[in-house]
């Protein structure tokens, strides 16, 4: 992952993605004019899913970031940033489905599981913007499920779950699947409280 500087920016393999996704819309949003670019090669192209829109494509990483919108002098650090992330990588068994030992030697920011060296063309690359999941906000909530007003008294007969009170569990980042589990756990709990 690199900016439109050309320069990585942050461990792109700190975690598994279901614990690490919702942190890369404010890595990017910190990035000049909040855009970054996702670069992958042939040898790795079919294992994720693809995007939405589909990837450029392009035989070296000049003429791919230049497909996606980089100026020059981005072109020719983006090119120097790769060859330096691939002279650091180095080998072990790879292994997306688990933290393998793939990493990253005298790198900064490092990546420290699932490097393997972009070098394997055709390259692949999308620009990516942040955008908003949820806000860390919503109304706050007792441990009822009873919505509290600004005083923090409950509101007559005013119950929440889900992703309406978050904020009220969520403070960084986001595991896939929470929504649904505190839909239901919270769901529950409002349930009980109402019905009673």
């Amino acid at each position: 992952m690199v900016n439109a500087d050309g320069r990585r920016f942050y461990d792109e393999g700190e975690d598994l993605w279901p614990k690490r996704y919702a942190i890369w819309g404010r890595n990017v949003a910190g990035q000049p004019g909040q855009i970054a670019y996702s670069l992958w090669d042939a040898k790795v192209n079919e294992r994720f899913l693809p995007p939405m829109f589909g990837p450029a494509t392009a035989p070296d990483i000049p003429a791919l970031v230049g497909l996606l919108g980089l100026d020059p002098a981005a072109v020719a650090a983006t090119a120097a940033t790769v060859k330096e992330y691939n002279a650091a990588v180095r080998p072990g068994a790879f292994d997306p489905s688990r933290l393998d030992d793939c990493a990253t030697e005298g790198l900064d920011p490092p990546k420290s599981h699932w490097a393997l060296p972009l070098d394997t063309p055709p390259y692949y690359g999308i620009a990516l913007r942040p955008g908003i999941t949820f806000t860390y906000l919503g109304v706050r909530v007792d441990s009822s499920a009873r919505v509290l007003d600004a005083g923090g008294r409950p509101i007559g007969r005013v119950f929440a779950a889900g992703e309406i009170m978050s904020g009220n569990i969520l403070s960084s980042g986001y595991l896939a699947g929470f929504g649904v589990t505190i839909g239901h756990v919270w769901g529950r709990i409002a349930g009980e409280a109402a019905a009673s």
